[in-house]
């Protein structure tokens, strides 16, 4: 049997990543911590949201989107009630992520152009439920963005940065890229004119995402874990 996994995050992560089946023997319990959350003890895997540093891989598995040293590269997996919630092929615009002055540049232009953006600091549950389209602001390592499969698992339209890693993802396929803010503004305009062109799009990136239900991924996790011989 595989460790039972108990997942340690604020509760905006833990919206967006969900947590693991409850399966398991609690004596064999492996810790995994989300992002930068300061867990109880030290966990036995840290899965960052950004690309790793040299100091971030010592004491502990770590998986992110990028970086040197880490024991896999991954981004999010994406909780399963994201599946669960309505449709909105049409609605507002949430900009988020850590690139600060393109996430502001996109809201900016948007804005302008009369379009319903607004900057969300801390992507969530409850943001994913009054939008229509996510657009995520950073490419740490040039790969995508850890949350970007929560997005998709909403069916909500995802557009980012130009990516050299997209972990499965295809452009225009599943998912938008973009160039820099102007670029962006030329699909937010176009999915703001005509939402159920994109339908498509938003259809296959619910797809994709199936293999990321977190209740999946946690226990792909578990079974790697016990064959690297953690438990």
């Amino acid at each position: 049997m595989s460790p039972a996994v108990r997942v340690e995050a604020d509760p905006a992560d833990a919206s967006l990543a969900g947590s693991a089946p409850g399966s398991g023997s609690a004596a064999e319990e492996v810790t995994v911590a989300l992002g930068d959350f300061a867990a109880a003890g030290a966990p036995d895997v840290r899965w960052l949201d950004r690309a790793s540093r040299p100091d971030d891989t010592a004491g502990s598995r770590v998986i992110a989107p990028a970086g040197d040293g880490v024991w896999r590269a991954a981004p999010w997996p994406a909780a399963d009630a994201l599946f669960e919630l309505p449709e909105r092929s049409s609605g507002a615009v949430a900009v988020t992520g850590a690139d600060t002055g393109l996430r502001d540049a996109v809201a900016s232009r948007a804005g302008a152009r009369g379009l319903d953006a607004e900057i969300v600091e801390r992507l969530d549950a409850d943001v994913l439920a009054r939008v229509g389209v996510v657009v995520i602001a950073e490419r740490p390592g040039a790969a995508l963005p850890a949350r970007a499969f929560a997005a998709l698992a909403a069916r909500r339209l995802l557009l980012v940065p130009r990516l050299d890693r997209t972990f499965g993802l295809e452009d225009g396929l599943d998912h938008l890229q973009f160039a820099g803010p102007d670029e962006a503004l030329l699909l937010l305009a176009a999915h703001a004119r005509n939402a159920s062109a994109f339908d498509r799009v938003l259809a296959w990136g619910r797809l994709k995402a199936e293999p990321q239900r977190a209740s999946v991924v946690y226990g792909r996790l578990a079974a790697g874990l016990r064959a690297d011989g953690l438990a």
